[in-house]
């Protein structure tokens, strides 16, 4: 049985795992922080991006095994990637901020 904080905690790693992948595209990251991404800022937010969806899913499947653990997580990624999407299409401005949110909920329950 998988905590409900723990639950919390995958989607906020999921979320910024899906706003990295969005940033590292030139439109997203220009309509956010009003300038063009530099290669190598692109080139960060996918590789983070990729990197945070991995630890994710060893985050479902260390707790609910492989089976139930993999449907947990394309469960949340439907629900983040629809978040990201309604977020970047109605509060672009706030992507930032809600990532540093979720990295900070995500970090205080992962070292606790």
């Amino acid at each position: 049985m998988i905590s409900n904080l723990m639950v919390l905690a995958i989607l906020c790693i999921s979320y910024i795992a899906f706003s990295c992948l969005a940033l590292a595209m030139f439109s997203n990251f220009r309509d956010t922080f009003k300038k063009a991404p530099t290669s190598t800022q692109s080139r960060c937010l996918y590789w983070s991006g990729w990197a945070m969806l991995t630890l994710s899913y060893y985050l479902s499947i260390a707790k609910q095994g492989v089976v139930y653990g993999s449907i947990f997580f394309t469960g949340v990624l439907a629900a983040t990637g629809l978040l990201v999407i309604l977020t970047l299409s109605y509060r672009l401005k706030f992507l930032p901020v809600l990532m540093a949110t979720g990295l900070v909920a995500s970090a205080s329950y992962l070292l606790t």
